[in-house]
């Protein structure tokens, strides 16, 4: 018997990922699902505090940074993202937990989760998505449509963008990235649906066209979708992600 489906919010320790949790909250509530807050370990600044010279330098002058006080920093995040989650949480009356994680490719996802994540951090510029069994949400502004960028063949991602859509209360927007795709997103969504063309094999095409659709999420089918996850990543740069409602 497979786990229950859930929603699997990476977070990075920086402060401005922080507002991810509280959106986050809201989509777990409306599908009905359980929320993993996962803090995943800057790598890279574990690795300078491996270094016996770093240094943080500051108003208040020079120390050294080493393993321990990383480690320190990391579970000062991690407080603060749990009394976060505890503040809001029973509000929206979501079941959650928190555990951390090292790097994407270390998060323990089932094929039924969808992993979100936050452009408002700058966590994710050099992170691709890893080979990973479930759909991405990258989430960023704080209106506009769900965009799912589809390729034939991945009728599930659809159905899960419908029901994405509805439960958020959002317009939906499919980028089909072939004839094949539009074909199919017709089958399955109906005609009425919202399809327009994608450029697959041009990330700067992808990103301009995300661009001017402003989307506050979008959906990536699969995590090793290496171009709509830069393109997602650059359409969304610096926007705010949802605020709790």
């Amino acid at each position: 018997m497979s786990a229950p489906a859930r929603l699997v919010v990476a977070v990075p320790p920086e402060e401005a990922a922080l507002a991810l949790l509280d959106s986050a909250l809201v989509i777990a509530a409306r599908l009905e699902r359980e929320m993993v807050a996962l803090l995943v370990e800057d790598r890279r600044l574990a690795a300078s505090a491996a270094l016996p010279f770093t240094r943080i330098v500051s108003a208040a002058g020079e120390r050294e940074f080493d393993v321990a006080l990383a480690e320190r920093m990391l579970r000062a995040v991690a407080e603060r993202v749990r009394l976060r989650l505890e503040r809001t949480a029973a509000s929206h009356r979501v079941r959650w937990r928190l555990e951390t994680a090292h790097g994407l490719e270390a998060l323990p996802l089932d094929a039924g989760d969808v992993l979100a994540v936050a452009t408002a951090s700058a966590f994710w510029a050099e992170e691709p998505p890893a080979r990973l069994p479930c759909p991405v949400l990258v989430m960023g502004r704080t209106s506009g449509p769900l965009v799912v960028v589809h390729r034939a063949g991945r009728r599930p991602a659809l159905e899960l963008a419908r029901e994405l859509a509805r439960r958020a209360q959002l317009p939906l927007v499919v980028l089909a990235c072939d004839p094949a795709a539009a074909q199919e997103t017709r089958t399955v969504l109906g005609e009425e649906t919202r399809i327009e063309a994608a450029e697959e094999d041009d990330p700067a095409a992808l990103a301009e066209r995300l661009r001017a659709i402003a989307p506050a999420m979008v959906l990536i089918e699969v995590c090793e979708d290496s171009l709509a996850w830069r393109a997602a990543v650059e359409a969304l740069r610096g926007a705010t992600p949802r605020s709790a409602a």
